[in-house]
């Protein structure tokens, strides 16, 4: 049903005689990215979902083709995600072990690359790798 995803499965004839077509239009990432990065308590959300919509959009287009490359919004999600855990944790160790957590817009950024670094990172080719560290988020 999703065509575009790698783990789809196809409907029978039969049962898509019963359904109808529908149009549907392209999701914003970047305000699913802002809204996603608000709830998860970063301050600066408009300005990191505007650097990360399209830093994934570049991802998909510059770097070499490869089929288990997903650069979708269930990537997107699992950075975000991912981004959200390591902000709860640093704020946690801030509480709990004493030590100063930085603030400001600097942090939140580096929470974010850090997010990219772990979640897409293992995934690329050795060949992709370069290319991925010069086009920092």
């Amino acid at each position: 049903m999703n065509s575009g995803y790698a783990g789809r499965s196809n409907l029978p004839d039969n049962l898509k005689k019963l359904l109808r077509s529908m149009a549907m239009t392209r999701p914003d990432r970047e305000l699913i990215s802002q809204l996603m990065l608000f709830s998860k308590g970063f301050r600066t959300a408009e300005t990191l979902a505007s650097k990360v919509e399209p830093f994934f959009s570049l991802c998909s287009e510059q770097l070499l083709s490869q089929p288990h490359y997903d650069f979708g919004l269930r990537a997107l999600k699992a950075v975000l995600i991912s981004a959200g855990h390591l902000k709860r944790a640093r704020l946690q160790a801030g509480e709990s072990g004493g030590a100063s957590v930085a603030s400001g817009d600097q942090a939140e950024q580096e929470i974010l690359i850090q997010s990219v670094t772990e979640t897409i990172v293992p995934k690329l080719v050795a060949e992709n790798v370069p290319l991925l560290n010069r086009d920092r988020v």
